[in-house]
């Protein structure tokens, strides 16, 4: 209860020092130990981390990666501390391990970050230290298609993706990757919207999710924010990421389809118009 407690308040030094204390007393595995460790010192050092963090700071990152290479925002984190210290080497190192056990957005995200200013077709080549590590991996295929319309190679875009966008429970992300392809590609806006129209009501693909009360959030975070669980999120598909209209009509003909155009009736001079003698309205000769 004092961890579940501390943690909440954002204590983690003293969040550290509970989880020791029942290290010591027989009360913890030492696989969970490490994990929860891993997680607390990574967020310790989380919300320290800027462009003048310390040096000790940064090896707190660096340390809660190699507690567990596995945690991801602790690769990502610990990346960019050696990339300050000058050590890209290590940096490399790390992203590639942690990918090697999860390919995610952030990993990708954190190595593009290495090289902001080179050309997509050397991002391309340098990428391919990650994209030959899982390459039938979802997220592999969707970074190099990425890569590959940022290089406007459309053709291998495609080809990248695969049947990710065709196949059943395709997710958003995919589906808008076919739409550019197509777009890329000199496709009618026709096609290219029906991709779109498909993206909107699509799962959203994995995001991190509560294990405990499936609640989802748009970033890693230690604590979950609805259940106040400890290390709860991982990285996987929600099981209501479908997004259902409340009426069970579709919206997307009106979305992407043609524009309907106002039907205008003829305008009649008022002197044309008839009125009966029994004083009902007007009526117009042409009975509307």
């Amino acid at each position: 209860m004092l961890l579940q407690l501390q943690a909440q308040a954002h204590d983690w030094s003293g969040a550290r020092n509970t989880l020791s204390a029942k290290l010591k007393s027989g009360a913890l595995p030492r696989d969970v130990y490490t994990r929860r460790e891993a997680v607390l010192a990574l967020s310790e050092a989380k919300e320290l981390l800027d462009d003048g963090t310390s040096v000790e700071t940064r090896e707190q990152v660096i340390e809660a990666n190699r507690l567990s290479p596995d945690l991801v925002p602790a690769a990502a984190l610990a990346a960019r501390g050696y990339i300050a210290k000058g050590q890209p080497k290590y940096a490399i190192r790390i992203l590639k391990k942690a990918w090697e056990a999860q390919p995610h957005p952030d990993l990708a995200a954190a190595f593009a970050r290495m090289e902001p200013d080179e050309t997509p077709e050397a991002r391309l080549k340098r990428f391919q230290l990650l994209t030959r590590i899982h390459p039938e991996n979802a997220e592999t295929k969707l970074l190099l298609a990425e890569l590959n319309l940022v290089a406007e190679d459309f053709p291998a875009a495609r080809r990248a993706l695969g049947d990710l966008a065709t196949a059943p429970g395709a997710d958003a992300r995919a589906l808008t990757l076919m739409a550019a392809i197509e777009r890329g590609e000199g496709a009618s806006d026709a096609v290219v919207n029906g991709w779109l129209a498909r993206a909107l009501t699509a799962p959203r693909g994995p995001q991190w999710v509560c294990d405990n009360c499936q609640q989802i959030h748009a970033d890693w975070q230690p604590v979950c924010e609805n259940c106040q669980g400890l290390d709860t999120l991982s990285w996987r598909a929600p099981h209501h990421a479908e997004v259902h209209s409340a009426t069970g009509v579709s919206v997307l003909p009106l979305i992407v389809g043609p524009r309907p155009q106002p039907e205008t009736e003829p305008e009649v001079p008022e002197a044309e118009l008839v009125v009966d003698e029994d004083g009902t309205p007007p009526v117009r000769p042409d009975g509307i």
